[in-house]
């Protein structure tokens, strides 16, 4: 399954913007203060991230506050070349609700690194629009 997911969240990253979906204005998201990160040097990018997700979430439907509402969590996890490995990046972006995980989505790149700052909003359009099309968010918003 999430290879699945990562294959439409590759393919979401190369289509326009969609417009906000009306089901979702009701579903209140505020994103954690901080990102997980395996290398305190992620942290920048880390925010950079948040900050992207915030209005790509806004603008895929979401209403985005300060607190309240189900959690959005981020991580980083960056692996560096070695003699025997590529680097790769790995980026989840979640929705907990009082702790417990309502949905996920992630992304992971063979040798590439976190985006330059141009090309983020566009990493946190992607992850938006993958989480507002998940079927398990779907699914959890029918049940409520």
């Amino acid at each position: 399954m999430r290879s699945l997911l990562a294959l439409s969240l590759i393919a979401c990253a190369h289509t326009p913007p969609t417009s906000p979906r009306p089901e979702l204005g009701g579903v209140v998201l505020s994103v954690a203060a901080e990102t997980v990160v395996n290398d305190p040097i992620l942290a920048g990018p880390g925010a950079e991230l948040r900050q992207a997700l915030a209005k790509a979430l806004a603008a895929e439907g979401f209403r985005v506050a300060e607190s309240g509402g189900l959690t959005v969590v981020t991580s980083i996890d960056y692996s560096p070349w070695t003699p025997v490995s590529a680097g790769s990046i790995y980026i989840v972006v979640g929705l907990k609700n009082g702790g417990e995980s309502v949905d996920q989505v992630e992304l992971q790149r063979i040798n590439e690194g976190f985006p330059e700052p141009a090309k983020v909003a566009e990493l946190a359009h992607a992850l938006a629009h993958a989480l507002a099309t998940s079927p398990r968010l779907r699914d959890y918003l029918a049940t409520k």
